[in-house]
């Protein structure tokens, strides 16, 4: 089935589902830093089942890996088995590997590729995962190289990757002015030195004025400041005041109604006097 310049191809009885993504792949808003979605033919493919995803994908990407982008081949693909209303921000998040790729047009460090995907699809869930981590809270001791080899590990230890990721690359987004879905601000310059410069360390001295090494001591330090121990406290607090707010009005209502039941019994009852002695 073919909507404007993608062709979508499904499984009955998913021909209506591939329309609508289709038609919403077509009209795709315009990506941070990036601008529209360049004018190139798009594949959607939907694979109903695992094994179906796992064929598709040539079995090259981690089990729980749910959606795939084929840049050169202007592919995107879609475990469309369970719940469809997770499939539109999927979609975006595949779309925005394209959208990055065709304007760049080179690899980049998979953990750029990855948090720019999720901040391009609002993915912000990613960094509620962050604020109850602990292992965060006493500091991020991993590099950005070793955030790349994570990023394709169990999904445990991926969830948090994918949080890290997208936490670095909103802190370039900040450096650059605030977020945006055009190419000015935020991360339009630097993706347009990821375009003209050889390597991502020359592209962020272009942009930023420091090493890759620099930005990755800075992004550490940030994520301490905003995921470390206070902020995890913080987030944790809030959940035992929730439910310390809960059970107080739990045995405030049990008392209640015991009020209302001693009430029950006591009605029509009257205390006899005291009896005399006896012999």
């Amino acid at each position: 089935m073919s909507v404007g310049r993608v062709t979508a191809v499904a499984w009955p009885p998913q021909q209506g589902l591939a329309v609508a993504l289709a038609e919403a792949a077509d009209r795709s808003p315009p990506f941070p830093g990036v601008g529209p979605l360049a004018d190139r033919p798009i594949r959607l493919i939907l694979a109903p089942t695992r094994a179906r995803f796992d064929s598709l994908t040539r079995g090259r990407l981690p089990s729980w890996s749910e959606g795939a982008a084929f840049p050169d081949a202007g592919t995107v693909v879609l475990l469309s088995a369970g719940p469809p209303d997770r499939l539109p921000a999927a979609l975006r998040h595949e779309l925005a590997h394209l959208a990055l790729r065709w304007r760049v047009r080179r690899l980049l460090p998979l953990w750029f590729e990855e948090g720019y995907a999720a901040v391009a699809s609002g993915e912000w869930d990613r960094l509620d995962v962050l604020r109850l981590n602990w292992q965060v809270a006493r500091g991020v001791e991993m590099d950005l190289d070793s955030l790349d080899r994570v990023l394709r590990a169990d999904r445990t230890d991926a969830e948090t990757a994918y949080g890290l990721a997208t936490t670095a690359v909103l802190l370039l987004e900040r450096w650059g002015g605030g977020g945006g879905g055009g190419r000015d601000g935020g991360l339009g310059a630097l993706i347009d030195n990821l375009a003209r410069e050889p390597t991502f360390d020359a592209a962020l001295r272009a942009t930023y004025h420091v090493t890759e090494g620099d930005f990755e001591s800075r992004w550490q330090r940030d994520v301490a400041q905003r995921y470390g121990w206070i902020s995890w406290a913080g987030a944790a607090g809030v959940f035992w005041a929730a439910l310390g707010l809960v059970l107080a009005w739990l045995v405030r209502v049990r008392r209640r109604r015991d009020r209302a039941r001693k009430a029950l019994l006591d009605e029509g009852w009257t205390v006899p006097e005291e009896d005399g002695p006896t012999a």
